[in-house]
């Protein structure tokens, strides 16, 4: 099950409400730039089927959130957050596999209401919406093909495998 934005700032948070948020993004119909959806169905997946706690609470305390791309109201998710780890496909990177911290910006592509980068997201959670902006990272896997209708390539796979184990270890290690 992958969460969905929660769009009211005033409204009070679920019980269950996780402190740990991945933001996967991504078109399953674009060759690499399923890596998203892919992985956060994948994470999804193995959180569902990790064994409960003797107290009945889940190992993880993780939310997945998927959607095509990143956009405004996602801001909002960034709500009482401890950590936050965006995933996406990336054309321009050398490594496979690249993680980088992220800090809150307001420059990069100009800002639309549908289109957003991860450090504008940071930006409006904490300097408009007056949200503390929660500590992310973006794990960025090198994509080779974009187009509509392509198959996720071989490369990309591998790189899917080794982000993983990465995304495993990250998930494990509550900071």
């Amino acid at each position: 099950m992958t969460t969905r934005s929660l769009i009211n700032c005033e409204a009070p948070l679920p019980a269950d409400w996780a402190r740990t948020l991945v933001i996967a993004v991504g078109n399953p119909s674009r060759g690499d730039d399923a890596v998203g959806p892919l992985l956060a169905d994948r994470l999804t997946s193995w959180l569902s089927n990790e064994a409960r706690t003797p107290d009945g609470s889940a190992p993880h305390d993780v939310a997945v959130i998927c959607d095509q791309q990143l956009m405004v109201e996602h801001a909002y998710d960034l709500r009482d957050r401890d950590r936050v780890l965006f995933i996406d496909a990336a054309a321009k990177q050398g490594e496979p596999v690249q993680w980088q911290p992220i800090e809150a910006s307001a420059s990069g592509p100009t800002l639309s209401s549908h289109q957003c980068t991860p450090s504008q997201l940071l930006h409006l959670c904490a300097h408009t919406l007056q949200i503390p902006a929660p500590p992310a990272w973006l794990l960025s896997l090198h994509g080779e093909g974009f187009e509509l209708g392509a198959p996720v390539s071989a490369a990309m796979q591998a790189a899917m495998a080794q982000a993983w184990d990465e995304i495993l270890a990250w998930v494990a290690t509550p900071e």
